[in-house]
């Protein structure tokens, strides 16, 4: 079995031939990576610890009954705590703790916790050190699509130019000679140069102006652009820096969403400011726009003509529009328009449009940002007060290659998108009266769950399967908002298993599995949790067929059925699609499945010899995806097993035990 990608997958308890598996990872013993015939056993619901085979579970919608013996699970959300498999030698188990109870930090101290300071806001991106193990991170805005490459290798590159050298003893008698040859092998005999470390960067980059300045006004503009623009230590230092120089006098955030980015709050308040909702009132008003985190988005006739009805002279206007570079290939045409800016500050109205480099080039690590001023003496004004070198050597050097990586930016508009799509998709289809709020480009989604309660459920199930995100309860005093980053589907796969498994949490269902063939590990990815509606038929039922199954079950005294049989790249049924139907008249949603890579030589669409004429793995996956099903029976898919028999390929699901329709 191909155990080690399931593992890190999603916190589950398995049991192989009498062995225990903690969901921390560190386990009783020691897995063998091949296993002939292992037994497993997987329990990762709450309920009671042991229920009978006949015992209904009493609750609403279908259920999954236990066979007689289950096997106890880590605590997670939705049950008891402190609930750490036997003979866990880690002792740090993260589902050991309560529901909603932060597990210890990634780095630093165990003890450890993130703090936020009385002059601090709460961010995404706290709670990677709040996991166990990081599998992915959706609390951060970032790119989806990770790190610049190019920029990755031309940050590196500064670090090439480096030369290590012994001190050099003086004097040249014997003794010193071989004292500096014993001396060597110790790193502070050495002596180190490296120039991107060790020296101050220049004071003005030229380069890095001349490329930004393109980018954010065109080749037509940048010569000006060039003049007004003042990057900082990430837009949070602008931020600050504007709430600190702007004329005295209250401030005011963007009166048209429920709640934006709190940093202008935050760097208002620190500088003395009393907030306002008055816009005509206010000596400093604060817009975001795509608005983070609700993701509303005014366009550019929109913003432009809610400005100048607003804002009375004298009063600065900041328009922070970081998450406008996802919009698209036009972006530079939504956003606040060079020649309004101009317009304005000749009526007295200077307006600021900040950007944060570190989220559409997912470098926050390396803080970077810029404010684009309306003229050379503003910049002037802010540079005046802003501490010297706040943007090091290794953020420039990455942000200047970011800026020239067209096909960057391409991909990131092709792919954010789709990604977005797949997971409203799907989160909806699991929870359909949760709202999703934002523009369809942008890079995360904003979800009001409509209940506290279930939002704090689902902030606990991110934390412990490894893929943390923001609950609006911290920072914005919205405890029923979620926010997701858009992230790869291969990634929020592992926090949709995380939400399946809740919900069949509060369904309080459980499942038992029986026994898997001896077959090559590479054929068999694993078992997952699926929503019905996500699987890709490939063929017609035979519905007296499906009618039959259904009465031959419902004779049964324990009532079992083989798993479903999916393709593990496009979620395609190979073996099951008659148990499907039956999974679909009992009324469930969330249904076990066993993954396979459908490619492995192993696994053959037809016997030898009864080939069928037109009928591939390549044609039914393509059937499957277009929706285009194949009559029933055309496929009788087998898999070879290591002793070179070919076998059903239903040899490969374990039995679910018990599968019951509830009275209620």
């Amino acid at each position: 079995l191909k155990l080690t990608a399931l593992l890190n997958r999603a916190p589950t308890e398995f049991r192989f031939a009498g062995r225990k598996q903690c969901s921390c990872g560190a386990g009783a013993a020691g897995i063998e990576p091949r296993l002939p015939l292992a037994k497993l056993m997987w329990s990762r619901f709450s309920g009671p610890v042991a229920r009978g085979a006949g015992q209904r579970a009493g609750t609403a919608g279908s259920t999954f009954a236990a066979l007689p013996r289950r096997v106890s699970a880590c605590s997670v959300p939705g049950t008891s705590a402190g609930n750490v498999l036997p003979g866990c030698r880690s002792g740090r188990c993260p589902s050991s703790s309560s529901a909603g109870a932060a597990v210890q930090r990634r780095f630093g101290s165990p003890a450890a916790a993130a703090v936020v300071g009385p002059g601090s806001e709460a961010h995404g991106g706290d709670d990677i050190y709040n996991v166990k193990r990081l599998v992915c991170d959706f609390s951060v805005t970032t790119n989806a699509l990770g790190p610049v490459p190019k920029a990755l290798a031309a940050a590196k590159g500064l670090l090439d130019d480096v030369e290590i050298s012994w001190i050099t003893p003086r004097g040249g008698d014997v003794e010193a000679i071989l004292q500096e040859v014993e001396d060597a092998a110790h790193p502070s005999e050495h002596l180190a140069t490296a120039h991107a470390v060790e020296h101050y960067p220049p004071r003005t980059d030229v380069d890095l102006e001349n490329l930004a300045a393109a980018f954010l006004a065109g080749p037509e503009g940048a010569a000006d652009a060039r003049e007004r623009l003042l990057f900082g230590n990430g837009a949070s230092e602008l931020i600050d820096l504007l709430g600190r120089v702007a004329p005295e006098g209250p401030f005011c955030v963007s009166p048209h969403v429920k709640v934006q980015y709190r940093e202008y709050q935050r760097a208002c308040k620190n500088a003395g400011r009393a907030m306002t909702s008055n816009p005509k009132e206010a000596s400093l008003v604060c817009l975001v726009n795509p608005n983070n985190p609700t993701g509303d988005f005014l366009e550019r006739g929109e913003m432009e003509a809610w400005i100048t009805a607003n804002v009375a002279p004298g009063t600065w206007v900041v328009v922070d529009e970081s998450m406008l570079f996802w919009a698209g290939a036009d972006w530079l045409d939504r956003g606040v328009s060079s020649a309004f800016v101009k317009k304005m500050a000749n009526l007295h109205i200077p307006v600021f449009l900040v950007q944060s480099w570190t989220k559409i080039f997912s470098c926050t690590g390396l803080r970077i940002g810029s404010v684009l001023c309306p003229t050379a003496e503003k910049r002037q004004q802010l540079e005046s007060v802003q501490v010297p070198w706040s943007v090091n050597v290794f953020a420039r050097t990455y942000l200047k290659a970011a800026l020239q990586d067209a096909d960057y930016l391409e991909r990131t508009w092709r792919t954010t998108r789709r990604w977005r799509e797949h997971m409203a998709t799907r989160l909806k289809r699991l929870h359909p009266t949760w709202e999703i709020h934002g523009e369809p480009w942008l890079s995360y989604l904003w979800i009001d769950t409509k209940d506290p309660e279930v939002a704090e459920a689902v902030y606990a199930a991110s934390l412990a399967c490894g893929c943390p995100i923001r609950h609006a309860k911290s920072g914005y005093d919205l405890p029923s908002f979620i926010r997701l980053a858009v992230r790869r589907p291969y990634d929020f796969s592992v926090l949709y298993q995380a939400l399946l498994q809740l919900e069949c949490t509060k369904r309080d269902k459980s499942i038992s599995f029986g026994t898997y063939a001896d077959v090559h590990p590479g054929a068999v990815e694993g078992i997952r949790l699926v929503h019905i509606d996500d699987l890709l038929p490939h063929e017609q039922v035979l519905h007296d067929r499906a009618g039959k199954l259904q009465d031959y079950i419902r004779d049964l005294p324990v009532k079992i059925l083989p798993a479903i049989i999916i393709d593990s790249r496009y979620q395609v049924v190979i073996d099951g699609h008659h148990r499907l139907e039956l999974f679909r008249a009992a009324g469930m949603t969330i249904v076990p499945a066993v993954s396979v890579n459908y490619d492995h030589e192993d696994i053959l669409v037809n016997p030898p010899g009864k080939e069928v004429k037109g009928i591939s793995k390549e044609t039914v996956i393509g059937n499957a995806v277009r929706g285009k099903l194949m009559p029933p029976k055309s496929t009788q898919h087998m898999v070879r097993s290591r002793g070179g028999a070919l076998l059903p390929i239903i040899v490969l699901a374990p039995q679910i035990a018990e599968i019951q329709q509830s009275k209620n």
